[in-house]
């Protein structure tokens, strides 16, 4: 194709991050749709070789680096090597992390400030991203482009089940955030009974907490379970690690035309409560947003739809699909 851009892609391994399958892997045939000659290939391991890697990035058009930190000498290296570097970040890369628990790192903000001094452009996966990058390099160009959901047909009522059912979707290590509300639970479960449903790849560990199942996590057993639920919940420990989340899971309940009760943490309050799809709260208050919303399915139904709509306009694979091949044709192209 005449014209054609090209860009390197390094990403994580999808099997260990799901960063790299659901922000590039998700939107190539939109790039290549687009007129974007897009390669694939995951970051070096600590220990192995760079020199392929640099090889290679110096025969595209851009190198497009994914989330992870590297030395300040690996950043010089991939600086001369690219025609453009472009960074991708979802997650405060910035905090450190030490068996799951994050905590502040002065080697990972250093790393941080570092790269950010050397890239031509960071696309950011929330305004909390953006705004953290523009204020250690106040010159950065910055894209804000959400992690995407599928679009899903609208359900216009409540799942049919005998107790409602509140589902709880994602990565194992954080479940904790979930056995962190279980006395919040109890007092909602005492007053308007519910099953707590849990998909993931390891089970909660509740010390009296009964009224739970759990789905091993896989790619079609979230949605599935997701469609047949009837709340979503999102609780976060507000920390600043948690305050850089993209609201993925919130809006992966929303594309299912669920209600979400989430914590008043990073971007969950505007993309949440102020579009009329559900409940943010503060500590504390987890039960009596979960009794508000088991108790009145007309308005489950109302926030469920409302979430719904907002994904179609904003978050769909397809919106964000268009977003990114536009964004990054433009950061490439330009000299």
């Amino acid at each position: 194709m005449a014209g054609t851009l090209s860009l390197l892609c390094v990403v994580e391994d999808p099997a260990i991050s799901p960063s790299s399958r659901l922000r590039i892997f998700q939107h190539l045939d939109a790039l290549q749709a687009a007129g974007i000659s897009v390669e694939v290939i995951l970051q070096p391991k600590r220990g192995e070789s760079w020199s392929a890697l640099l090889q290679k990035a110096r025969s595209f058009d851009a190198v497009l680096w994914q989330k992870v930190l590297i030395s300040q000498w690996n950043v010089l290296r991939l600086r001369r090597a690219a025609k453009r570097l472009l960074f991708d970040i979802d997650d405060a890369v910035w905090m450190g992390k030490k068996n799951h628990v994050p905590y502040v790192s002065g080697k990972q903000a250093r790393r941080f400030g570092f790269f950010m001094r050397f890239v031509d452009a960071a696309i950011c996966g929330s305004p909390v991203l953006e705004e953290k990058v523009v204020s250690i390099a106040p010159k950065a160009v910055t894209c804000m482009i959400p992690t995407s959901v599928p679009s899903l047909k609208p359900r216009t009522s409540n799942a049919k089940n005998t107790l409602p059912v509140v589902i709880w979707v994602g990565m194992g290590p954080n479940v904790a955030q979930v056995e962190a509300i279980e006395e919040e639970l109890l007092a909602a479960h005492a007053v308007y009974p519910f099953l707590l449903r849990i998909v993931s790849n390891r089970p909660p560990k509740f010390g009296r907490f009964s009224s739970w199942e759990f789905i091993e996590w896989s790619k079609k057993a979230e949605y599935d379970a997701i469609a047949l639920a009837d709340l979503g919940i999102m609780p976060l420990v507000d920390d600043g690690f948690t305050r850089g989340k993209c609201a993925y899971k919130a809006l992966q309940y929303m594309a299912c035309s669920l209600p979400v009760v989430a914590s008043d943490v990073g971007v969950n309050r505007e993309w949440i409560e102020c579009s009329g799809s559900g409940i943010v709260v503060q500590p504390g208050g987890w039960s009596a947003a979960l009794i508000q919303l088991l108790s009145d399915p007309l308005l489950r139904v109302s926030m469920g739809k409302s979430g719904w709509e907002t994904v179609q306009k904003r978050f769909t694979h397809e919106k964000i699909g268009c977003q990114l091949a536009l964004t990054l044709g433009e950061l490439i192209a330009t000299r």
